[in-house]
């Protein structure tokens, strides 16, 4: 778990970016720091999930579904069944692209579902809408 302190408009927002991919993690670090978010990496679905329930508050989870210990889809199940993390939102941003995949995403309670490879600025689009004012 890599945490880096960021502040935005004087509050701390928080995403968690769970990928079993480490170019996929450093990225996503790097782009989401640059927009002034705090960021923390896990590389697997078990780790995020526990970092979730138990170092509240996080103000979103950008969450990939193949992943080893635990696919995404069943952290975000957990996540739901949670009373200390099931607020938090939750974007699917995988390769599964199919539209069953999405389907289920957001059956399980997923606001947003973006497929690999994407593009950072439509994400993080998404993002702001959900946790952050528009950067001037």
């Amino acid at each position: 778990m890599e945490h880096t302190d960021i502040k935005v408009e004087g509050k701390k927002k928080t995403i968690l970016v769970v990928d079993d991919m480490k170019p996929m993690r450093d990225i996503l670090r790097f782009s989401l720091k640059k927009e002034g978010y705090d960021v923390v990496l896990a590389s697997d679905g078990k780790t995020a999930l526990k970092y979730a329930i138990d170092e509240n508050p996080l103000d979103l989870i950008v969450l990939d579904i193949m992943m080893p210990k635990m696919d995404g889809y069943e952290v975000l199940r957990q996540l739901r069944e949670s009373n200390a993390a099931k607020q938090i939102p939750v974007i699917f941003l995988t390769a599964k692209g199919q539209k069953k995949d999405v389907l289920k995403g957001m059956e399980l309670g997923a606001i947003d579902y973006v497929i690999k490879p994407y593009i950072f600025a439509d994400l993080r689009k998404k993002i702001e809408k959900l946790i952050g004012e528009k950067k001037d």
